[in-house]
């Protein structure tokens, strides 16, 4: 809280004049400072100190202060003005502060030679307008209340008076031998105070203390945690099925085949109680949902050419497309389409598979080899009978298991010149894409990269399967 810690006035030259509330939290603050001495200052002191009195400043708020500062004090000023020209006074003005303080603010104005400090144990700074240099401003440069014969340009400074700092308001006079002579700044109030003997002196000073009794932090109610949690849900929700288009099944997806392919553990490493029920994962999700995605589309993302014809359909990774031509395997790189690796073996390739992290090759004369990613070997061992081509064209399905966009399954046929998708259930021709050249191979589903390997004229294209929903 703001207390009143010292003040100092001389009347009628000077004044200090404060009013507050019961609680502290609410004052205001008069400080007045002329250098004759007459009688008629008397009356003027009293016309001000009257007119402040009698305004309204106990019910004006926090937010209409400044606004009523401007006015209330352009009005005085021309009151006072005509007052001052009819008075045998030398210096026909009157250096004014007045300070409204709301709890730890203070909203205040000030013109003349009454100037405002704040300070703490270990600085001190000017706050409003400067006092070191008010010798050299001209009456009219000083702003005197009552002195100009035009509106007095006043501006409210704001100021936040914290913990264990100090607001000294005092006269220009005073400040040229106060603040120079500074050495302790905890101590200054103790050393003002031993110029009460001087000519006219004025000041006041305010300390902000601490508190001894802090207010608890208001907590939030369980109706309010609980209704602040639904409504997020709600529109999280909303904003997952107006733009998500199921993005974070997708990413679950994505970050389950990723895991699946950097983390492979053989059956007998699987704890028996991580097994989880696929069936009756399916089944739930067939119970909220059970339509196919509304709107689906067949588009070439990507095209490359090949210098060789392929023999089978097209095998993948996440991260690399392997292309058999007779005995030789190539590897290429799903994302800038570059050739990584190319073996060749010594028989025909019959069949690929990549599962659990191998590339399982079969030959024309009865081999089986096991490659890792990069081409190289893992083992090798003989077929009892000769192996035979893979159909290049058989229908594939796809499941909500492989495509989380997917409600339920749709079927992808392969034909001479296109591929078609249909609703398994009704019938449906779901898409169909036109090819200009023969399709010569077609390779599974990529369900990481949501899209198909096609071999076409010597050319290999991705086909990405676009979903809306």
């Amino acid at each position: 809280m703001i207390s009143l810690q010292s003040r100092e006035s001389n009347p009628p030259r000077s004044i200090c004049e404060f009013n507050a509330s019961r609680d502290g939290r609410f004052a205001w603050f008069l400080l007045l400072w002329h250098p004759e001495k007459d009688h008629i200052l008397e009356e003027i002191v009293a016309e001000i100190k009257l007119e402040i009195i009698n305004s309204p400043i106990n019910s004006v708020s926090r937010l209409e202060i400044e606004k009523w500062q401007k006015g209330f004090f352009s009005d005085l000023h021309w009151k006072l003005h005509a007052r001052f020209r009819k008075s045998d006074l030398q210096e026909k003005g009157i250096s004014l502060f007045f300070g409204v303080l709301y709890d730890h603010e203070l909203y205040f104005v000030q013109s003349g030679r009454i100037f405002c400090v704040v300070t703490d144990a270990k600085k001190m700074k000017s706050v409003g307008k400067d006092w070191q240099n008010y010798k050299v401003q001209s009456q009219e440069g000083l702003q005197l209340f009552g002195y100009a014969d035009k509106d007095l340009m006043l501006k409210t400074n704001r100021l936040y008076i914290g913990d264990n700092q100090r607001l000294i308001v005092i006269s220009g006079e005073l400040a040229a031998k106060v603040f120079p002579q500074v050495s302790d700044f905890g101590t200054i109030d103790k050393f003002i105070e031993t110029f009460t003997s001087c000519d006219n002196p004025l000041w006041l000073i305010l300390d902000g203390r601490e508190r001894l009794i802090k207010p608890k932090r208001q907590k939030f109610t369980r109706l309010q945690i609980s209704s602040s949690i639904l409504i997020f849900l709600a529109v999280l929700t909303v904003l997952y099925m107006v733009f998500g288009n199921r993005s974070l099944d997708q990413l679950v997806h994505k970050t389950r085949l990723t895991f699946q392919q950097e983390k492979t553990l053989r059956l007998e490493q699987i704890p028996s109680n991580l097994k989880i029920n696929k069936e009756d994962l399916r089944k739930y999700l067939d119970r909220i949902v059970n339509l196919p995605a509304r709107n689906i589309s067949l588009q070439i993302a990507w095209s490359t050419e090949m210098p060789y014809q392929a023999s089978l359909s097209p095998a993948f990774s996440l991260d690399a497309i392997y292309l058999i031509n007779g005995n030789r395997l190539n590897s290429f790189d799903k994302k800038n389409q570059q050739l990584l690796w190319s073996k060749v073996f010594p028989a025909d390739i019959r069949f690929i598979l990549n599962g659990q992290g191998i590339l399982l090759i079969t030959l024309a004369n009865q081999q089986v080899i096991g490659l890792k990613e990069d081409g190289a070997v893992l083992w090798q061992q003989y077929l009892p009978t000769e192996s035979i081509a893979g159909d290049r064209f058989s229908p594939c399905e796809i499941r909500n298991s492989d495509d989380p966009r997917l409600d339920r399954s749709i079927v992808v046929i392969p034909s001479q010149r296109g591929i078609s998708i249909l609703d398994p259930t009704q019938g449906e021709t779901l898409s169909t894409l036109t090819l200009k050249q023969d399709l010569q191979a077609l390779s599974a589903y990529d369900s990481f990269s949501n899209c198909f390997y096609a071999v076409v004229d010597g050319a290999i294209l991705c086909i990405s399967l676009k979903i809306e929903n």
